[in-house]
């Protein structure tokens, strides 16, 4: 997630210059529409700029995302713009066969041909982690987390 908010925050920042070389080198400052366009290239930078900040990991843990229930898991996914999120996903426990952990999200797979994808500010090793301390013994035997 990291990789792709700098390509997309790269991507935007780029889109600004251009718009930038528009307002000086032509009249679109003067046309309403234009200040619009620059208004919400502010607000998408910023929201790309954000994702880059230590502030926005704070903000954002994976206790957060990733919750317990008895025997479910409900599953949260980061979308949209600044800290909303999607969701929740219910998975029985029982039914989780293997989880598949990378930087920045994570993938479930269970006994009912169901996969979940989900996108979360944390890497490899922490989300691994996490989830060898959200089961308990018993269910880590039955769960392959890789």
């Amino acid at each position: 997630m990291q990789a792709i908010n700098k390509r997309l925050a790269l991507i935007v920042g780029c889109f600004g210059v251009v718009l930038v070389l528009l307002s000086v080198f032509t009249e679109l400052l003067q046309q309403a529409w234009f200040i619009f366009l620059i208004a919400l290239w502010l607000f998408v930078f910023s929201s790309c700029c954000y994702r880059l900040t230590p502030l926005f990991k704070a903000r954002n843990p994976l206790d957060k995302f990733i919750q317990r229930e008895q025997q479910h898991l409900l599953l949260f996914t980061l979308s949209g713009f600044f800290d909303r999120v999607h969701g929740p996903q219910w998975l029985v426990i029982d039914s989780i066969e293997k989880i598949q952990c990378r930087d920045d999200q994570c993938t479930i797979f269970s006994s009912e041909q169901q996969q979940c994808t989900i996108g979360l500010p944390a890497s490899q090793a922490e989300l691994l982690d996490y989830f060898n301390s959200l089961f308990t013994e018993h269910e880590k035997l039955s769960i392959t987390i890789v």
